[in-house]
């Protein structure tokens, strides 16, 4: 399922940050269950918006907004020094809810744009569906045909600052289904072709789908807080080039303070700044859909830009949109195991369900990390 925060009324502000990046301490790195993927929606032809100013240490261009932290794509090289790379430290294709259909499966049975067959009764493997493969433009039937591949492939995600975390959260991203092209199915070939290559030295044959690429793989790096290179940045900004509205970027170079100082400005007659009004009021974990209910006791409307929800497991997170405000007195429903329309009262989250029936946890965190209210499934 598509993640949500993509709107394409809107455009796509970038903000890059070079030189954060260091041999020793890389990016700012958090454990599984505090920070996942997918927060951002994408679009069919969106049209990020860019400035082309580089703004010197000390100067900030009066245009630019304020940001938080995870809405900071930092530009760095590799360190030269780095552990090396172990793919089985990142453990993937997992059944994690123990269905009997791994992660390879269960990504080709959300894409395809058919009704699956499997090989058994016991459908655990898919057999055929219908798949568009984007790298290619191909339609393919045969699963045995596809592979699903890691839009930042493994070894690119560990050189961009994954080898700092544990083997838990490794494992998070190489099986991390909540934004809808982080796995993606292709043509086994192609996938081949890319290997663990960025867009500097292997990018799709399909044009039509370059802008899509750069814009996901911009967006995935934002969420697991990881950087790019220079020449990957060059690489992409030509990909965004082929954007139905011609892409501009704003680079800014931050001052020596961390970019976690930089906070989003919210208007005060828009929302409140106590957050100690919103929780979460119920959890139904158990059957299908299962429904987490947030609601604001507060006198005011709450701004939850920035505000996330987490399991305990694997580290499924969802992150509200940009600009999603929850009225005074009112409740959201956070759905997942189900579909449907998003409306300002209930939020589809995720096809499959994401919540264990004993022992899992909803943790509510605002923008700041802090967790301001948790509730176990009952």
């Amino acid at each position: 399922m598509k993640s949500k925060f993509f709107n394409p009324a809107t455009s796509l502000t970038i903000l890059l940050v070079a030189g954060l990046f260091v041999a020793c301490g890389g990016a700012s790195q958090s454990g599984i269950g505090q920070e996942a993927a997918p927060t951002t929606v994408k679009t069919a032809n969106p049209s990020p918006t860019i400035a082309s100013s580089i703004a010197l240490p000390g100067d900030t261009p009066p245009e630019i907004p304020a940001v938080t932290s995870d809405q900071l794509l930092r530009i760095a090289e590799v360190p030269p020094d780095l552990p090396s790379y172990d793919r089985d430290d990142w453990k993937h294709w997992v059944d994690e809810d123990k269905d009997c259909q791994n992660t390879r499966h269960e990504a080709l049975i959300e894409e395809s744009l058919a009704k699956v067959a499997f090989k058994t009764d016991r459908k655990c493997q898919v057999a055929t569906g219908e798949w568009f493969a984007p790298y290619t433009g191909e339609t393919v039937t045969d699963a045995t045909r596809l592979d699903i591949d890691h839009m930042i492939p493994l070894k690119n995600a560990h050189n961009s600052g994954g080898w700092a975390w544990d083997k838990s959260r490794k494992a998070a991203f190489a099986n991390d289904m909540s934004y809808a092209d982080h796995l993606i199915a292709v043509t086994a070939s192609a996938n081949r072709k890319k290997g663990a290559r960025g867009p500097e030295a292997w990018k799709p044959t399909n044009r039509g789908y370059w802008c899509d690429y750069a814009i996901d793989w911009v967006q995935i790096k934002i969420d697991w807080d990881l950087s790019a290179t220079k020449a990957e940045w060059g690489a992409l900004q030509e990909m965004l080039e082929t954007c139905d509205s011609t892409p501009s970027i704003q680079a800014v170079s931050p001052k020596a303070e961390s970019p976690a100082t930089v906070k989003e400005a919210v208007p005060p007659a828009a929302a409140s700044s106590n957050s100690s009004e919103v929780r979460i009021a119920s959890i139904d974990c158990k059957g299908k859909p299962e429904v987490v209910t947030i609601e604001n006791s507060g006198a005011s409307t709450q701004d939850l830009t920035g505000w996330k929800v987490s399991d305990d497991g694997l580290g499924h997170t969802f992150n509200f949109p940009n600009g999603f405000l929850l009225g005074s007195g009112s409740s959201v429903k956070l759905v997942s195991g189900g579909s449907g329309q998003d409306t300002e009262s209930v939020i589809y989250w995720k096809t499959r369900t994401v919540w264990n029936n004993d022992g899992d946890t909803a943790r509510l965190f605002d923008p700041s990390g802090e967790t301001v209210s948790e509730r176990e499934c009952p």
